[in-house]
């Protein structure tokens, strides 16, 4: 199903009430919307620079019975991603340091306490 302008324009605007809620100000977002191989949406980092690209895909695999749904679910998707990006980036990393490790663990865990 192809996507239109607005729909982009939707997700950006969700995207960004979802990073404000999650307190991810740090970060420097950019947004895409192109073609993407069978995903909705895709979140790219660079956590030593606190940036991140999120993608909307402009093609959904498949049509759905609420589309706006999708779209917000998706940008959810990835804001979480980005939530986590810290602690993936970390573990993938050979030299990664403890005190780190926690310090972004816990601002995972008082993040959700707040939400929660």
């Amino acid at each position: 199903m192809k996507l239109t302008q607005e729909h982009y324009m939707m997700f950006r605007d969700e995207c960004e009430n979802n990073l404000q809620r999650l307190g991810l100000k740090g970060w420097k977002v950019f947004y895409e919307f192109k073609p993407l191989k069978n995903c909705f949406g895709q979140a790219n980092w660079d956590y030593s620079g606190m940036v991140a690209t999120i993608t909307l895909a402009t093609d959904f695999p498949k049509p759905f019975d609420n589309l706006e749904k999708q779209i917000k679910e998706t940008a959810l998707h990835e804001c979480l991603e980005l939530l986590l990006a810290p602690l993936r980036t970390l573990a993938q990393s050979r030299d990664w340091d403890g005190v780190v490790f926690d310090r972004e663990s816990h601002s995972v865990i008082r993040t959700l306490e707040k939400l929660l």
